[in-house]
């Protein structure tokens, strides 16, 4: 889901008169790393874009304490390069989870 926000006082500074706010969940499939690939989830915009979600994917820079298996480190790698290439910041602390059952 995604909802463009356009602001008159440009909320982001004179350049940006909107942002765009995402929300997706990606699950693990039995044939495919995910039902969302990381292009569908982290787009490539010319203004501020937040997205939050459950990417269902385990990596070190999350959840440094954890022991991960070289698949996960191997499917979670594809998340985050794309997001260190579109400059994305992560909000949450690292090992804090954002889930409690």
């Amino acid at each position: 889901m995604l909802v463009d926000i356009f602001m008159p006082q440009a909320c982001f500074g004179p350049n940006f008169p909107c942002f765009m706010s995402g929300n997706s969940c990606a699950r693990p499939l039995p044939r495919a790393p995910h039902s969302l690939s990381p292009a569908s989830s982290l787009l490539d915009v010319t203004y501020p874009y937040l997205v939050a979600g459950d990417f269902n994917i385990h990596n070190s820079a999350t959840e440094p304490s954890r022991l991960l298996s070289f698949q996960e480190e191997k499917e979670s790698a594809r998340g985050f390069n794309r997001a260190a290439d579109l400059e994305f910041t992560l909000l949450n602390t690292p090992g804090d989870y954002t889930r409690f059952l």
